[in-house]
């Protein structure tokens, strides 16, 4: 429970040390914080485009528009997993020099790194729940289950990213690697198409893949103004909460 007592503790140095990286990343850009609006919106753009227009995918039952936001809530998970996941694996070998700081808990610079990496993920969920809003999509159950679904995501990378930022200061294939992994997850997550649009047979591969589990919960919630469905949801918070307990063992061990 060290890492739990640490958050709580540590509670303030950890919103400052958040900020500072925010500032950090986007110190010196031409743009400044114009980046974290522009980045998510080329890439939900790019995404969107390459379905409807490229590939020109339809799902029965859903207007075109309600198919770009059925693309725009199943990305966005996937961003904010993988900003989050790179960041905390990064957070050990890029700053070294944190193995002699006694001031701030170790176990706490992964989260740290995956927290301050959200800022595009949550202007791309900003842009996609006024979307929905706009298609008239949303339900108030949203202002509940967004939050929580986003929370559980974060964990789920920061407990991959504890074991993988170990990892990774004694195996640098470890990056190279993740970066293929997570080209994959997001190749086979459903967030362009519906499980049903799948062959029978190759509908398991969805399934066997964490990240489905979150982009269906979105989808569900944001494009579709329902509730998850309960083995989803429960799958879900169990896949989150196991990843990041045990992440958290194996890296204060």
């Amino acid at each position: 429970m060290n890492i739990f007592n640490n958050l709580y503790v540590q509670r303030g140095r950890l919103i400052s040390g958040v900020l500072t990286d925010i500032r950090q990343r986007y110190r010196g850009n031409l743009f400044g914080w114009l980046w974290a609006i522009l980045f998510p919106l080329m890439q939900l753009s790019v995404y969107a485009m390459l379905y409807t227009v490229v590939f020109r995918i339809r799902v029965s039952g859903l207007t075109e528009f309600d198919y770009t936001l059925l693309i725009f809530s199943g990305l966005v998970p996937i961003l904010a997993f993988n900003e989050a996941l790179i960041a905390s694996m990064n957070s050990i070998s890029s700053n070294k020099n944190v193995l002699l700081n006694t001031a701030f808990p170790l176990d706490l610079i992964p989260v740290k790194a995956a927290i301050a990496a959200q800022i595009p993920p949550f202007f791309g969920i900003i842009i996609t729940i006024f979307v929905s809003i706009i298609l008239g999509n949303i339900f108030w159950g949203a202002a509940i289950m967004v939050p929580i679904l986003w929370v559980l995501i974060i964990m789920f990378a920061i407990g991959l990213g504890f074991i993988l930022s170990l990892l990774s200061l004694v195996l640098k294939d470890v990056r190279e690697v993740i970066g293929i992994v997570l080209m994959l997850l997001m190749v086979l997550s459903p967030f362009a198409y519906t499980p049903e649009m799948v062959p029978s047979a190759l509908r398991i591969i969805i399934y066997l893949n964490p990240i489905s589990y979150f982009v269906l919960c979105f989808q569900q919630v944001i494009s579709y103004g329902n509730w998850p469905e309960l083995y989803i949801l429960l799958t879900t918070i169990g896949i989150s909460i196991s990843t990041f307990i045990t992440g958290a063992i194996l890296f204060q061990k």
